[in-house]
């Protein structure tokens, strides 16, 4: 577990979340899909990551809270699971002026939802106060003005999950610190 990011730059503040971070051959073809909504929004290559729990937000890293919730997954047995996703979509309430552009999918998949459930779980069963959460499966791509309201198809990317990350997302700096890491079995 590593001590505090080292940064040159301060980050707004610092929010420790739980996700699953596509490998890099999918990342690119998150990228190629996203290439067909013809936009001119940033892609987020550094960041993508899809959201399973979210755990806090505060203005300093808490070295100690990192290690507590990484003890409290340490043992974490959940499967593998495969995502397939298949649609660009705008997500975000509509008083926002730049709403994250994602790449979802048109059928429902249980799974990172239930890995959700289990690591509140766990964190709640540890004495970590963490809010509950639902997941609905999504990397967020872009942010920018909505897409067309339906979305926009696109052939299927297929992501087998196979690995949950701790990250330290540095707010304002649009970086993400790995903390820890645990395979899925």
């Amino acid at each position: 577990m590593p001590d505090a990011p080292k940064s040159q730059e301060t980050a707004r503040e610092h929010f420790l979340l739980f996700v699953a971070i596509p490998p890099p051959d999918v990342a690119a073809e998150m990228e190629t899909v996203w290439h067909l909504a013809e936009r001119r929004d940033r892609f987020r290559r550094s960041t993508l990551h899809m959201t399973i729990l979210p755990v806090l937000r505060s203005p300093q890293f808490e070295p100690c809270l990192a290690k507590g919730l990484a003890h409290a997954v340490e043992g974490l047995d959940f499967p593998a699971f495969d995502l397939v996703l298949d649609l660009l979509t705008t997500f975000g309430p509509p008083r926002r002026r730049d709403r994250p552009l994602v790449l979802a999918g048109r059928q429902i998949n249980p799974a990172p939802d239930a890995l959700c459930q289990q690591l509140w779980q766990r964190l709640a069963g540890a004495g970590l106060a963490v809010a509950r959460h639902r997941v609905t499966p999504h990397v967020t791509l872009a942010y920018g003005k909505p897409l067309p309201p339906a979305g926009i198809a696109v052939p299927p990317v297929r992501w087998r999950v196979n690995e949950l990350v701790l990250i330290d997302s540095l707010q304002g700096l649009g970086r993400h610190v790995p903390l820890a890491r645990w395979p899925l079995t």
